[in-house]
């Protein structure tokens, strides 16, 4: 007699084992939409500090082509 088959051993059936799959999806969904929604934020600050540096960028040049006019 194994340990399985002890008397008030619960058994795993299919059930048990699609139930369990089916949360582990579930979880490593979830994980997956958190980290696409944390990578899409990290693009988006770093879109912002690209365009405010070329906004900088402009403006320091301009200024400068605007003093060397006479």
């Amino acid at each position: 007699m194994t340990p399985s088959d002890a008397p008030g051993t619960p058994r795993l059936t299919v059930s048990d084992v699609r139930h369990h799959a089916e949360e582990v999806r579930n979880l490593a969904l979830d994980k997956v939409r958190a980290l696409a929604a944390e990578e899409s934020t990290k693009a988006a600050v770093v879109g912002v500090v690209v365009v405010i540096g070329l906004m900088s960028a402009a403006y320091y040049f301009g200024s400068r082509a605007a003093r060397r006019r006479p």
